[in-house]
């Protein structure tokens, strides 16, 4: 089995566009790393915070100014559909992935005990279409 592991997230999608076309026609699975990339999807991050430098997030572009407060609008209304099902907003993210045909398996990272049990309760979360859609459109 042929397995590819790239950057994929709903803020760094530029692997439908191509690679995923390339893949699914010659039966290849695909790995995202950083599927919650680095906590921005998680929704526990607001507008007003900064990270101090020598913070690896405050040299990364989608951490920095504008491109980050649009991101973290994003997330919030993400935050809206997760309180619908009574999930975090991580939890709801992990189940975009699930729904997504073009993803083989999901490995997101963590640090505590507590975050592998918060992740795996993601398998229960039941997306529907239009729930899936509406994410699409969101970070389109």
């Amino acid at each position: 089995m042929d397995v590819v592991e790239d950057q994929y997230s709903l803020i760094h999608r530029e692997a439908e566009q191509e690679l995923f076309p390339y893949l699914r026609e010659n039966n290849i699975s695909f790995v995202p790393f950083f599927p919650l990339a680095s906590g921005l999807l998680t929704g526990k991050y607001t507008k007003e915070l900064s990270f101090p430098e020598g913070d690896i997030r405050s040299e990364n572009p989608d951490f920095k100014g504008e491109r980050f407060e649009r991101i973290i609008d994003k997330v919030n209304e993400v935050s809206k559909i997760a309180k619908t099902h009574d999930v975090s907003t991580a939890q709801l993210v992990l189940a975009w992935y699930m729904k997504n045909p073009d993803i083989t398996v999901v490995i997101p990272g963590a640090k505590k005990a507590e975050q592998v049990a918060s992740n795996a309760k993601a398998m229960q979360v039941i997306l529907s279409n239009d729930e899936y859609d509406k994410i699409n459109a969101i970070f389109e």
